[in-house]
């Protein structure tokens, strides 16, 4: 079964991954030149470092892990809820995405620098068109293209059907290391406005972040030099170390920029297309459990098309086990942003552990026999 996958983000590579491990052939066709650089960071924890496991992707995640610094965000300081912040592990976005493209690159077809342009659904299969490629048929098509999704616009409608604003951007961009190992730990925080620095704990590796409150901005996507100027606009005048970030930023090549938003669907799947992450069911990067989603959604789609029974069936299944999974991380994300807007204190007295939410999804064995492919020692990992 030939299956397309829109995005070569974490959602679509790992995606790929498991419908390659099935038997399936993917192609993934993203819009950008390459693997998307830039981004904060991401926590990962339970099912979602499970599911790397599975993909003996476990080790190379950890040896990328940020260990971050005791004070890379301050508990005073911080604008988001403690259980958002309960995690096992701590990897940048694009460090991951990065991650399970190599680990897919070899047996997956990636179209970079192309998009879909129309969609028509057969009670066969997919005839998709390309803004430049030929067009081509296939069995089902996965939208894993992010909170801007075009295969969601095509599948089942507008845009502003679904999106759900939080009121709240965000600005994340590198810094050399020096820099991260000055600034770590500092951060300035104003009513509607915070900025800080992440940075690991060796200094060798920063980010900036700079969030402010809004209402919808009309801006265009993939106009760097316009988000740079919006960040400055609303910064502007701010302390010492607001100014030396938008110093930095006036350079920085890997700016990513964009709105807190949530995606609310009755269904993420019409016919023969399915979403996936972000595309679906986005639950804002307020939340710091989009990875997460993404990689558990992707091993339980490919896995209930795996397990037979048609594509309908498979889809609903994969529905099923993901809602509830869903709906904390987006609940969890709208306090972050409630708690940003109003300057509500974090819980005091909750630890790592307790602050965490019980784990509402649980993996089943699609492929009992997945360790028995595991690499050597000896062998990269697939």
């Amino acid at each position: 079964m030939d299956v397309l996958v829109c995005g070569a983000g974490v959602a679509g590579a790992a995606l790929a991954y498991w419908l390659r491990h099935h038997g399936f052939t993917p192609t993934v066709v993203e819009r950008a030149p390459r693997v998307r650089p830039g981004g904060y960071a991401t926590g990962l924890r339970g099912e979602a470092l499970d599911v790397l496991d599975r993909m003996a992707l476990l080790d190379q995640v950890r040896a990328l892990n940020l260990r971050l610094g005791d004070t890379a965000m301050p508990h005073e300081s911080t604008a988001l809820p403690v259980a958002i912040r309960a995690t096992d592990l701590e990897i940048l976005r694009d460090d991951l995405a990065g991650l399970l493209y190599q680990a897919t690159r070899r047996e997956v077809e990636y179209v970079f620098g192309d998009s879909i342009a129309t969609l028509e659904q057969t009670a066969a299969d997919v005839r998709v068109t390309f803004d430049h490629g030929r067009p081509r048929r296939f069995h089902l098509v996965a939208g894993a293209d992010g909170l801007h999704s075009r295969t969601r616009s095509l599948a089942f409608g507008p845009h502003e059907r679904f999106v759900r604003h939080l009121g709240l951007y965000t600005a994340v961009f590198g810094l050399p290391g020096h820099l991260g190992a000055e600034d770590g730990g500092r951060v300035h925080r104003v009513p509607g406005k915070a900025a800080g620095v992440l940075s690991t704990r060796d200094g060798a590796r920063a980010r900036a972040a700079l969030h402010f409150a809004s209402g919808p901005l009309v801006y265009d996507r993939d106009d760097a030099g316009q988000h740079k100027r919006i960040v400055a606009e609303r910064f502007a005048g701010e302390g010492l170390l607001v100014r030396h970030l938008l110093e930095e930023m006036r350079g920085a090549e890997d700016l990513f920029f964009e709105v807190n938003a949530q995606i609310e669907m009755d269904r993420w799947f019409s016919g023969r297309v399915v979403l996936l992450g972000d595309a679906g069911y986005c639950a804002a990067p307020a939340s710091g459990r989009g990875a997460s989603q993404a990689l558990i959604g992707a091993y339980i789609l490919a896995g209930e098309l795996a397990a037979g029974g048609g594509h309908a069936q498979a889809f609903a299944a994969y529905e099923r086990e993901m809602r509830g999974f869903v709906a904390e991380h987006q609940h969890m994300a709208r306090e972050g942003a409630d708690q940003f807007f109003l300057g509500t204190p974090p819980q005091e007295g909750l630890d790592r552990t307790t602050a965490a939410r019980p784990h509402l999804v649980r993996l089943k064995d699609y492929a009992p026999g997945f360790a028995a492919e595991r690499p050597s020692p000896g062998r990269a990992a697939r």
